[in-house]
């Protein structure tokens, strides 16, 4: 019995998945079509540029990384087996991190707007 629940939470969970990337890509194909009908420009789905999604994804990994590191301190102290202090922790410092990287690029953009005036 046990090894059906997992079995069918396994093709749940990827079947969810197909659906869900399924969705997306027809709504965005149609939302494209009905712009080009009506001669409108498809720039809505262009990818600014600003920012470098390796330094977001770095910064939040580093996050999470002491998150799960503070979670340990914290369990270690409270001496407790509960999964709450690395789970809240990696989502502070992980929130931390894309917090960080906010900052970066909006100090990169006023540098940049400075440099053009």
């Amino acid at each position: 019995m046990g090894e059906l629940i997992g079995l069918v939470a396994v093709a749940g969970s990827m079947t969810s998945i197909v659906i869900i990337a399924y969705l997306f890509f027809n709504s965005r194909h149609k939302t494209r079509m009905a712009l080009i009908q009506h001669d409108k420009e498809a720039s809505i789905f262009k990818e600014n540029g600003r920012g470098s999604s390796g330094l977001k994804y770095g910064l939040l990994m580093v996050g999470i990384g002491l998150g799960i590191l503070m979670g340990m301190i914290i369990e270690s102290v409270l001496q407790t087996d509960s999964p709450v202090p690395h789970f809240s922790m990696m989502l502070i410092l992980g929130g931390l991190g894309l917090v960080g990287y906010h900052l970066i690029l909006k100090k990169k953009e006023e540098e940049e707007e400075s440099d053009q005036v």
